[in-house]
């Protein structure tokens, strides 16, 4: 009698999270066929779930962190701050976020499946939350903004962008921080030699986010040219939900350039991507149509929008720095903001104080610029959201993302980095001299 027949190895359908809407109740279970890596940065970790369209957005924690010592209050304190951050930018460049709670079987098992998708760099942290935040996913195409009629062609692309600070100290307020520079680079360049010194990055970026904000095309095109160059943490790029370029990474880059330009030059079709981004930046999607007068970007532009956020930091920097606490934990200064927010919706910003003031404007230093786009056909129609490059015709939407809380020793590390980066710059300069 011979061997009795294996049977055939079932797939794996076992649930490995499961996720609660707070607002509802609603449950869902998913294993892991439903789930896919997306990105992280420092503190989260993003998953997609395909077939909700949706992403969702978990904190991470120390490894061996206490499971118990993981606060859900953090993560409803970064929901509701997300939403009164929102509230500041136009409606059309914002999507609603929802709070879940979680249920994981085994936290272990978790973090195992993941290792596996993540960069070595980032597995110094873990997955140990009890609660996340879920989003639409951005790798589609908001419907929300998009006419049923539009025909769209093609995969969809989503591009983030961190522009990062886009303004220059004040003469006064840099020789308070670092009297031996010579004001000419701004913070962000400034950083990349501290990174170099902490050997975080091989070489220093031609991206400059003074130039992004110029409102001045050519420089513009050029700073969006550096991004591509040298992404760092600071540019990505997907494909139907697939990350095909950023740091380190190139999965495609090219043939998703000739895929949406058709041009059978590589650098004719780098060329065109570079003027859609700089078009998507520079188009006024709220439909004000204000004059410019004499600022340099749209005034509903995703860029302008971002700018003028970022500026209650600039304006209020010294304020925050002398009144600032070193406590890592601590977000007393939110916890306000919160507060005043639900005790008045009609003139909260004004009820805000200086150092308040400078934490709205300190989130939006590191926010994410989402564009997602696709190609449609001739004959579709919302100007408010086409954009054309070389005869082809895309159908784009913008997302200022990433408006996380800041810590209440944000100023102190704030002004301690800035210090340390133009002083590594100041070193770089004369150790070059020298050789």
């Amino acid at each position: 009698m011979g061997r009795p027949k294996r049977r055939p190895r079932r797939a794996t359908t076992a649930v490995i999270l499961t996720i609660i809407s707070k607002s509802d109740g609603t449950i869902v279970n998913l294993d892991r066929d439903r789930l896919v890596y997306r990105a992280e940065g420092n503190a989260n970790l993003v998953l997609a779930i395909p077939d909700l369209s949706q992403v969702l957005r978990l904190r991470k924690s120390s490894l061996n962190t206490d499971l118990q010592s993981t606060s859900i209050d953090h993560v409803i304190m970064v929901t509701e701050y997300g939403r009164i951050v929102s509230s500041l930018f136009p409606k059309v460049f914002t999507i609603e976020s929802k709070l879940v709670l979680l249920k994981v079987p085994n936290y272990d098992t978790l973090n195992k499946w993941l290792n596996q998708f993540r960069p070595s760099v980032r597995c110094d942290k873990e997955i140990r939350c009890r609660a996340g935040i879920l989003y639409p996913d951005l790798a589609m195409l908001r419907h929300d903004l998009l006419p049923q009629s539009t025909q769209v062609i093609g995969e969809t692309y989503c591009v983030e962008i961190k522009p990062k600070q886009g303004w220059i100290f004040p003469e006064s307020t840099l020789m308070a921080l670092y009297p031996e520079s010579d004001g000419k680079l701004c913070r962000f360049c400034a950083m990349q030699y501290l990174k170099l010194v902490k050997k975080t990055i091989k070489r220093v970026s031609n991206y400059c986010p003074i130039d992004l904000f110029s409102g001045d095309r050519n420089r513009m095109l050029k700073a969006l040219n550096g991004l591509v160059e040298t992404p760092q943490n600071n540019f990505r790029m997907w494909r139907s939900g697939q990350l095909i370029y950023g740091d380190g990474i190139d999965q495609g880059f090219k043939d998703a350039l000739q895929d949406t330009m058709h041009q059978d030059d590589v650098s004719k079709n780098l060329q065109n991507f570079l003027l859609l981004l700089l078009k998507a930046i520079l188009k006024d999607y709220t439909g004000e149509n204000v004059p410019n007068g004499n600022e340099s970007l749209p005034h509903g532009s995703i860029l302008k929008q971002i700018l003028d956020v970022q500026l209650f930091a600039r304006d209020n920097l010294a304020n925050a720095a002398d009144k600032a606490l070193n406590e890592e934990q601590s977000f007393g200064n939110v916890e306000r903001i919160l507060a005043k927010r639900r005790d008045n919706t009609e003139d909260w910003l004004e009820r805000m104080d200086g150092v308040e003031k400078y934490f709205l404007g300190a989130t939006a230093l590191d926010c994410s610029l989402m564009m997602t786009f696709q190609k449609i056909a001739e004959g579709s129609t919302d100007e408010r959201h086409t954009i054309d490059v070389d005869g082809e015709k895309f159908i784009v939407s913008m997302t200022v993302m990433d408006l996380d809380p800041k810590a209440d020793s944000h100023p102190i590390k704030y002004v301690k980095q800035t210090k340390m980066s133009y002083k590594a710059h100041r070193d770089f300069v004369a150790n070059s001299t020298i050789s």
